[in-house]
């Protein structure tokens, strides 16, 4: 079976799937959604242990989560390459509000290479 991490903390609740996030997995994780508290008003989707992510990670985050907020943190490089793609191809869609997290904000045209960190500058 799929494993997934819940970790709430007050009114945010942290999800750390394990594995891929496809067609396989998608109920699984809708379901742990679904099993969160009403009073949920942040989901955090930690993606560190996450190995793949296909289309059914873009139905993830369309799943309706009432009024609570979406971050994703510890996005891996091909869910984020999957995600400047999705705005890319559908720019309305808002794809790209998931694309800077928290640990490690992105500041740069989605397509374009992250620069190397080279350290302070004189």
């Amino acid at each position: 079976m799929y494993h997934v991490t819940t970790e709430l903390h007050g009114r945010s609740a942290t999800l750390t799937p394990h594995g891929d996030i496809d067609h396989d997995s998608l109920d699984h994780l809708r379901t742990c959604l679904t099993g969160l508290p009403d009073t949920v008003a942040e989901i955090i989707w930690d993606l560190h242990a996450v190995t793949f992510v296909d289309v059914a990670g873009l139905h993830l985050l369309s799943t309706p989560t009432l009024p609570a907020q979406i971050t994703l943190t510890s996005l891996p490089p091909q869910a984020a390459r999957l995600l400047e793609t999705a705005h890319a191809t559908f720019p309305d869609q808002g794809w790209d509000r998931h694309l800077a997290t928290p640990e490690e904000p992105q500041h740069r045209t989605p397509g374009c290479p992250k620069q190397p960190d080279t350290g302070p500058q004189a």
